[in-house]
């Protein structure tokens, strides 16, 4: 397990965050999951992939929602609104899904607090942007 991995769970536990399915990848990064329960009944999973120099993070939720295909153009437009409104998470469409993702620079020093930074951002902006989401779900 990477330095800046071991230094992120170090600080989610200091915190009191959780995480779960810390590993070792394939590429000689490292992954951290953050199981996350939103304000608005949602529940998904915060990936953390560590890369293998230890000096950038990606922080990735796959299938935040799923949506059918007559709504693929307003959640498209959703997306593009909500992009151009907020900084630190990008939302995207692939396939059915909707996604999120942002990364950061980091180093062994950083990693811990800057990781759970992210993680707590992502949470926010999640909690905030959802009900847009099902709006547009159910509309």
């Amino acid at each position: 397990m990477l330095n800046t991995a071991m230094r992120f769970m170090s600080e989610c536990d200091q915190v009191g965050l959780k995480y779960r399915d810390s590993r070792d990848l394939e590429d000689g990064g490292s992954l951290v999951v953050c199981g996350v329960n939103g304000k608005n009944n949602a529940r998904y999973d915060v990936l953390f992939l560590f890369d293998k120099d230890g000096h950038s993070v990606s922080a990735r939720i796959f299938g935040l929602l799923t949506f059918p295909e007559d709504k693929w153009a307003p959640m498209l437009d959703a997306v593009n609104d909500l992009n151009a409104t907020y900084r630190w998470l990008k939302f995207y469409v692939k396939d059915d899904k909707v996604n999120a993702q942002s990364d950061a620079i980091i180093n062994d020093d950083t990693s811990g607090k800057i990781c759970v930074e992210l993680l707590l951002r992502t949470m926010r902006l999640v909690d905030e942007v959802y009900p847009r989401f099902m709006h547009v779900l159910w509309a």
